[in-house]
């Protein structure tokens, strides 16, 4: 029984290929990881040399969150590793620490005078608190159990954590519930919840406090609600996926005569897309879509970039 020609030539390439490895150094030439001259070579090959400066953490860094005094930056760490949380010297740029958490995905947030930190536990069902000193140290306070352990199920999973302005509540996103929870943290009860869409992702405020919006990972929507009650004030389309959020006050440069004045802009971060979108806030506090932005390589580039989180 005789052998395809086109299998004789596959593997006469794989007998070359090898033997050009072996030339050029063998496994230490064609390593994947950090490369000793700066840059990284990914498994397929290629090699990545980002610009500015790179901090090693664990795996999988989630989310971060800068002190308020911007001393300090954290990082929650969620991949193969034990979950963790890095905390970050700015100035020095380095880590100083890092503290094991029980399981953490995504929420982390700050208290407005920088003492403590709130992040969400994942499969726990649980918001972690930490306490931090001045000096940049973290370490384990309470545990608010959202859901007692004896009604616990797979479907109770805490992501993203929010606290309002002014730190008198705190928000936290139940993923498989497709709800928010309210959290009294002097007493770490849950005192309200509300419905989402489906897959609430990230939370954000507006900077009024009276409302806040959620991103509906599987419905490709972001919701506006209101603070107290979670009545809906808005539903907004924002592609697949809509993950990271941010907010920025001030109007924006008019492109043509006639065009709205908007007096802020929400940009939303699509991750299954390659765009951010755009909203607008009128005078009247609606929201219209103003702009997609495009961040793929070139304008045609197949989907694929996944924007997921968002900095200014």
């Amino acid at each position: 029984m005789g052998i395809a020609p086109q299998r004789v030539l596959a593997a006469a390439a794989l007998l070359g290929a090898a033997a050009l490895l072996g030339a050029r150094g063998g496994a230490e030439a064609e390593s994947v990881g950090p490369l000793p001259g700066g840059g990284f070579r990914l498994p397929v090959g290629w090699i990545l040399r980002p610009a500015g400066m790179q901090l090693p953490l664990d795996t999988l860094p989630m989310s971060a969150a800068l002190s308020p005094d911007g001393k300090f930056l954290l990082a929650l760490n969620g991949g193969r590793n034990p979950p963790s949380v890095s905390v970050l010297d700015v100035a020095a740029a380095r880590e100083i620490q890092r503290v094991p958490v029980a399981d953490g995905w995504l929420g982390m947030a700050f208290t407005p005078d920088g003492r403590t930190v709130y992040v969400g536990g994942g499969s726990t069902a649980s918001i972690f608190e930490f306490s931090f000193s001045p000096e940049g140290r973290l370490a384990p306070a309470r545990t608010f159990a959202l859901v007692p352990e004896a009604r616990r199920t797979h479907q109770d999973f805490i992501g993203d954590v929010a606290l309002s302005p002014g730190g008198r509540l705190l928000y936290a996103a139940s993923l498989f519930r497709d709800r928010i929870l309210v959290v009294n943290p002097q007493s770490g009860r849950v005192i309200e919840e509300f419905a989402t869409g489906r897959r609430p992702h990230s939370i954000l405020f507006h900077p009024g406090g009276e409302s806040l919006f959620v991103s509906n990972w599987a419905d490709g929507t972001v919701m506006q609600l209101e603070a107290e009650g979670g009545r809906r004030i808005a539903t907004l389309r924002a592609g697949a996926h809509p993950a990271g959020m941010l907010w920025r006050d001030g109007k924006a440069d008019s492109e043509a005569e006639g065009q709205p004045e908007w007096t802020a802009r929400l940009f939303v971060a699509a991750a299954n897309t390659n765009s951010v979108y755009v909203f607008g806030e009128t005078p009247g506090k609606g929201l219209e879509l103003v702009e997609t932005l495009n961040v793929a390589l070139t304008p045609r580039h197949p989907v694929g970039m996944t924007p997921s989180a968002l900095a200014m």
